[in-house]
This record gives structure tokens, C-alpha cells and sequence, in this order.
């Protein structure tokens, strides 16, 4: 009688271990799919996440301003760098723009000119070259800017019809040149007598030796652009409290990085920020696959030089953008 109970009490335990196993692989089970479904949720709103970063980008003032180097110039001119092309229009009211740049005494150049047919344009012209014409003309340290058609600089080419592109011979740079006498050059249409459109051009000069000046000098950035590209939606809360904004400024001594902690509203302080949605017609304040968010950055106090924006999304996904500079606040 006694091996009988005991032996079912034995079979008891056995079962009830059985059943305890069984439910404790059962919840490691489910806990296990839990876990797989959230993880495969997490990766797969990871993976379908995309942005593309721009900006919005302006000429420094400095970049714009002209001088007259020479009191009978008919023309002021405004800088050009080695490197960075300048475009522009000829117009009925613009029949002149006038460069100056510096560069080393003796050093070799040459120009490249580009006609660009989408500005203003005489009527007769707006399908083809036609008869439009812009003109390059390099002048020397203290040659005069006239707008009388024999007034030609060396080398000089004229861009007429159908030819849109021109790349000048090699050129010595004579003189030391000074930003108060300057090398010069001028873009005209160089045998018209009565003022009229031409059209757009784009004037690019190299100097051999002389390294592209960094963008940073000439322009800077007013507002970055953030399109949502993927397919994953942030609310506004998620965007305001969970954003995370890095900039990496190149300093002289080492590359400057810090976190833009606080979002503000205009007018912003210094290291603060702040973003719109532009065409925000469904859920209002969602950032929305095909969305576009305007980012405005204030980093008045922080040296004016280019750099890295990071942008960390809230669910972990980041992205970054190399700009020239970000212009300072107002």
C-alpha cells in the first residue's frame, strides 16, 4: 500500500514538472514572438525610414559688393574666386558684370565661359543661340572698364549662334596684384551698340597652383531642407522632444562638434532651433512620407565656417549634410 502511494505521488511531481515545463516553454514562447515581432517592427520601421537633406543658400554680402578700382570705370566689379563660378544675366538694363580676383604674379590661368540660354532673351532668340552673344574680356592691373566695342582685353573671346561654351589658351598673370589694383575681368557682349537681353552665363577661372577657395567665404546657408523620403511618420512630440540636431563646425584648430539642445521660436537665440512643414494639409503637425521640414539653426557666437549637420531621428535613424556656413541670425 505504501510503494503504491508513493509511487503516485512520484507521478504526481513528474506531471505537475511536466505541465510547469510545459506553460514556462509555452511563455518563453510567446514572450520569445513578442519580442521577435517587436524587433522585426523596430527593423522594419528602420529600414522603410528615409530622409534627404538640402538647404536654402545665400551669397555673403561681402560676395556682392562692388568696387570701382579706377575712377573712369563704367563699371564696378565684384570678386571672383579661383575655382567657384560666378552666373549672371546681360540684360537691357546689365550690359556689363566686371570681376576682380588676385592671384600670384606670373602664375598661369584660364577662363571658362558658358552661354546660358534660359534668361531673358531677345524674342527671336529664346529657342536656340540665335544671334545672342556674350563676351569675355581679361584685363590687366589698371586697364580701365569701358563699354566701348574696342575696348577688348587679352584674351578675349565672344560667345555668338549656336556655340555655348569657350575655354581660353593659357594666360601669364602680370603684376602683383592688390585688392586696391586688382586683376580684372568683364563679361559684355562685346560688339553691340543698343542694349539688350542676351541672356545668362557662367564665367569659371582657374589659377594653377591656387586651390578653390572654400565655399564658406562667399556663401552660407539660410535654412536646411529635411524630405521625407521613407515611410515612417513622426508626431509632433516624437520631433520636439526627441530630434536631435549635431552640427561639426571645421575650425582651424579641430573640428568643433555640439549638440543643438533646445528648440526655440523666432526670434531665436544662440544654439537654438526651430522647423515648419511645408504643405502640412494632413495630419497638422505630422511629419508625413513626401513632407518636406524647413530647419532653422541660430549658431550666432560660433565661428562662421563650414560643416557637418546631423540630423538623429527619433527612432535612432540619422543622416547628415556638409554646407558652407549657416548665416548668421538678424
Amino acid at each position: 500500500m505504501g510503494t503504491s502511494i508513493s509511487a503516485l505521488l512520484i507521478i504526481s511531481v513528474l506531471l505537475t514538472a511536466v505541465v510547469v515545463m510545459f506553460k514556462a516553454n509555452q511563455i518563453g514562447a510567446e514572450l520569445l514572438a513578442v519580442a521577435n515581432k517587436n524587433a522585426a517592427e523596430t527593423i522594419a520601421d528602420k529600414v522603410s525610414t528615409k530622409i534627404e537633406i538640402s538647404s536654402s543658400q545665400d551669397f555673403k554680402a561681402s560676395y556682392e559688393e562692388v568696387t570701382e578700382h579706377n575712377p573712369n570705370d563704367v563699371e564696378g566689379c565684384k570678386r571672383i574666386y579661383p575655382g567657384l563660378a560666378r552666373t549672371g544675366d546681360l540684360t537691357v538694363t546689365n550690359e556689363i558684370d566686371c570681376y576682380w580676383f588676385l592671384g600670384p604674379a606670373d602664375a598661369t590661368a584660364r577662363l571658362k565661359l558658358n552661354k546660358i540660354m534660359t534668361s531673358p532673351l531677345e524674342p527671336g532668340n529664346r529657342d536656340n543661340g540665335g544671334s545672342t552673344q556674350v563676351s569675355v574680356d581679361y584685363y590687366g592691373m589698371g586697364d580701365v572698364i569701358s563699354n566701348e566695342t574696342d575696348s577688348w582685353g587679352d584674351p578675349w573671346h565672344d560667345l555668338t549662334g549656336d556655340v555655348y561654351s569657350w575655354v581660353s589658351p593659357d594666360f601669364i598673370l602680370t603684376g602683383t596684384a592688390t585688392e586696391i589694383d586688382p586683376y580684372r575681368l568683364k563679361i559684355w557682349s562685346a560688339t553691340q551698340t543698343t542694349p539688350r537681353n542676351e541672356g545668362g552665363y557662367k564665367v569659371l577661372l582657374t589659377i594653377d597652383g591656387v586651390e578653390t577657395q572654400d565655399l564658406s567665404e562667399v556663401a552660407c546657408v539660410t535654412d536646411f531642407k529635411i524630405k521625407n523620403t521613407g515611410g515612417t511618420a513622426f508626431d509632433t512630440a516624437e520631433i520636439e522632444e526627441q530630434l536631435d540636431i549635431f552640427v561639426i563646425l571645421n575650425t582651424d584648430a579641430n573640428n568643433t562638434a555640439m549638440k543643438i539642445p533646445v528648440k526655440g521660436t523666432p526670434p531665436l537665440q544662440p544654439n537654438q532651433w526651430t522647423y515648419s512643414i511645408a504643405d502640412d494639409n494632413y495630419q497638422t503637425g505630422t511629419f508625413n512620407p513626401g513632407e518636406t521640414m524647413t530647419l532653422i539653426a541660430n549658431l550666432n557666437g560660433e565661428p562662421q565656417v563650414s560643416g557637418t549637420l546631423i540630423i538623429g531621428l527619433p527612432n535612432g535613424v540619422d543622416n547628415s549634410y556638409s554646407f558652407p556656413s549657416i548665416c548668421p541670425m538678424q
